[in-house]
């Protein structure tokens, strides 16, 4: 399956717009966003995604309420929590905010998961550890630090247990 996996959109139009041309034409088959999308308008953007989508809250988490309206007004295939885990092609993955470091990092060492997906920090980067693919997506913001010239995502191939960055 290949998934998408975005985080830290902080309400950024213009990049969310250009993300999800750039997920469309990977023909992803399901969205994972690790938290922190802020304000439920910005779901009205997902709409051209006819894929599931699963989206974290992070820890700017926005009107919850609205987040629920919005989605089924926009009729979007969408699931929200605060921690997700997903079986797929046999690859156990969590996905995890990351807005507690210690909590990413038991994560990884647990030895229960394949993935783990995390985001919180805006530093985009695919990482191995022993047996543990750790993909954090980056961010849409890109102004504040020296490292995040970019907005980025990432797209895992669960079959082939691969992932890329993509930066835009």
């Amino acid at each position: 399956m290949k998934i998408g996996i975005i985080s830290d959109t902080h309400d950024r139009i213009k990049e969310i717009k250009k993300a999800i041309r750039i997920l469309e034409k990977e023909k992803i088959e399901l969205l994972i966003h690790c938290g922190d999308i802020v304000s439920p308008f910005t779901l009205y953007y997902f709409r051209k995604l006819k894929c599931p989508m699963k989206f974290l809250f992070g820890n700017n988490v926005g009107d919850i309420n609205l987040h629920f309206k919005f989605a089924k007004e926009f009729d979007l295939n969408i699931e929200f929590s605060n921690f997700f885990f997903l079986n797929i092609n046999s690859k156990k993955i969590a996905v995890y905010h990351g807005d507690v470091k210690e909590i990413t990092e038991a994560l990884i060492k647990c030895g229960n998961y394949n993935c783990v997906f995390a985001g919180h920090d805006h530093i985009a980067r695919i990482e191995k550890y022993e047996k543990v693919l750790f993909i954090n997506p980056g961010s849409f913001v890109r102004e504040y630090r020296e490292e995040m010239k970019k907005a980025s995502l990432a797209i895992y191939n669960s079959k082939k247990d691969k992932a890329k960055l993509i930066y835009f």
